[in-house]
């Protein structure tokens, strides 16, 4: 049995998982149509690839990444393009499901870059929620040491139950998904942890370990409390590591993974099959047919629904997510997307909305909760007087919005939408900031590209008049020449141009983990100005090469 440790806080809501988690994993019809954004993952949207009219396969590429953090997107429908507006493409389906893999790969016998390049094509992203691409979580193993992938199956938020249903019916491969994931990130162990209101998932992990015997593989159960499923709550309570504030897993040694991301990576090489569907969890008194469903991605929500009996007279709100941290869905016409792990169908009874707010009494209640030890309190009231200094301090952007806090307010307040308000503030302030930054820098490059042009032009003058001038040697003429170019000291700032490009990838990557759900145009724009500043020393440096007109094998840098 292996040790268990402990994290503070956290809450016990009801569950509310049986009438989706009975149910054999099914799979949901064919949709007549699909609607797939651009943008169904953290990071950029990606960039069409096909135009109106175009004829597509299940699996077509449709969207290329763009940027270091985006993500591929695919057709999940074989039939025509029918509509493009800029941030969707809409397929009309043929009904005939035509495929369009990958050549199957050997992930025991392929090189890492040829698996990462495999994920990176495949459009695989992190299928818990977040979105994060896949290939670059898995590229990790370039800047921190990992020793220990986590198999996050938790799963703690009330009605959902994705990750129960696909350990039961694939744990095999979700195992072997998770041994290619730790190959390509270094990782000498693999934890699964698991909440113990999931018995047949822990059966079924049990047989597929003792089956296939896989080395350094720990099924550890944990009692259900929510959030428990939350990454540095987990770490904490697996393997007692703390996570920094405003770190990463990967700062303690950990990558982790939920098991639909672990499945889908496995399709994508061993199979070949780009990220077209998942497994969605329907649920709510609403709807007649609850359970979980194979659909494809773009599937409109009120189809989906509807084929699960949708009892319109009764639904009060459909939430994708869970209650916690889920958010209510604004239309039904929206798609199924990557990032869709639920859609619950609730009454008015089952799910009523909150109380009117009333002051704050002082009871703490919200400060015992939280899983992240803050200090809520104070961060309602600074956010609501939009005190940012004060928010930094008390470690604002530590909040996972779990919602632990607001569930336990007798006050009613909605905490979390302050946080997230406050959140939203501080970022417009960065953003700007940044662009600030990335106008001065474009400015101080036009104005230093001028002043050389100008030296040069005056240098070739100078040139010109000597050349042209009587003269009593070859001394005077050398005297008269440009000025020899400094190669070395334009050789050190493109180095230094190359090492700002990669720390900028670096902290974009390392925020868009930590925050996937967020834009963070800030750090795209200070990326920008870092490859333009690259760009602007690889130029200076080959232009004052061609002057020299001595390049030698000293000078390459």
């Amino acid at each position: 049995m292996a040790r268990l440790f402990d994290f503070p806080g956290g809450v016990y809501p009801p569950e509310r998982k049986a009438r989706s988690a009975q149910s054999p994993l099914r799979r949901a019809p064919l949709p007549a149509q699909v609607v797939l954004p651009l943008r169904q993952h953290s990071g950029r949207p990606a960039t069409p690839c096909v135009s109106l009219g175009d004829n597509v396969h299940t699996g077509s590429l449709i969207a290329k990444r763009d940027g270091l953090i985006s993500a591929a997107v695919h057709a999940t429908v074989s039939g025509t393009v029918s509509q493009m507006d800029g941030d969707t493409i809409v397929i009309d389906s043929d009904g005939q499901d035509t495929r369009q893999n990958l050549p199957p790969l050997d992930w025991r016998a392929t090189d890492a870059p040829v698996l990462l390049t495999r994920l990176d094509e495949s459009g695989v992203v992190g299928l818990g929620g977040a979105g994060f691409p896949t290939h670059i979580k898995a590229r990790v193993i370039e800047r921190h040491a990992i020793d220990t992938l986590v198999i996050n199956a938790a799963e703690c938020e009330p009605y959902i139950t994705a990750d129960d249903l696909t350990l039961r019916c694939y744990p095999d491969e979700v195992l072997e998904g998770a041994q290619l994931i730790a190959s390509l990130c270094g990782a000498q162990q693999i934890v699964i942890g698991i909440e113990d209101n999931k018995p047949e998932a822990i059966a079924a992990l049990k047989r597929a370990i003792s089956q296939s015997q896989p080395a350094s593989v720990t099924l550890t159960v944990i009692p259900t409390r929510y959030p428990s499923g939350s990454e540095r709550q987990l770490i904490k309570k697996l393997l007692n590591r703390t996570v920094p504030s405003q770190g990463l897993p990967a700062d303690v040694g950990v990558l982790c993974h939920n098991p639909g991301t672990l499945l889908a990576a496995l399709y994508a090489v061993r199979d070949g099959q780009p990220l077209v569907e998942r497994v969605v969890t329907l649920s709510g008194e609403a709807i007649a047919q609850p359970g979980n469903y194979w659909v494809r991605l773009g599937t409109p929500i009120e189809i989906l629904l509807t084929q699960a009996g949708l009892d319109n007279a009764r639904l009060s709100r459909v939430i994708q997510g869970g209650p916690m941290m889920g958010s209510s869905v604004e239309t039904l016409d929206a798609p199924v997307t990557k990032t869709t792990n639920c859609l619950i169908a609730a009454t008015l009874e089952e799910l009523p909305f909150a109380p009117t707010e009333s002051p704050c009494i002082r009871c703490g209640a919200c400060e015992h909760v939280c899983p992240a030890q803050l200090l809520p309190q104070q961060l309602h009231w600074y956010a609501r007087a939009q005190d940012d200094d004060k928010l930094e301090r008390y470690h604002l952007f530590d909040c996972i919005e779990c919602g632990a806090c607001s569930y336990v307010c007798p006050s009613h307040i909605p905490l979390v939408d302050d946080y997230r308000e406050a959140k939203g503030r501080l970022r417009h302030n960065r953003i700007e900031a940044a662009k600030a930054e990335h106008a001065k820098h474009r400015f101080e490059f036009r104005q230093a590209r001028l002043a050389r042009e100008e030296a040069e032009k005056q240098a070739r003058r100078q040139a010109r008049l000597a050349h042209n001038k009587p003269t009593d040697g070859d001394v005077n003429n050398e005297s008269a020449s440009a000025p020899p170019v400094d190669l070395r000291s334009l050789r050190i700032a493109q180095t230094a141009a190359k090492a700002a490009v990669r720390k900028a990838e670096k902290v974009l990557a390392r925020a868009a983990q930590q925050e996937p759900q967020q834009a963070h145009e800030d750090l795209e724009t200070l990326l920008a100005t870092a490859q333009e500043n690259l760009k602007a020393a690889d130029l200076q440096l080959a232009q004052a090469r061609e002057s020299a007109k001595a390049p030698t094998a000293e000078d390459t840098p």
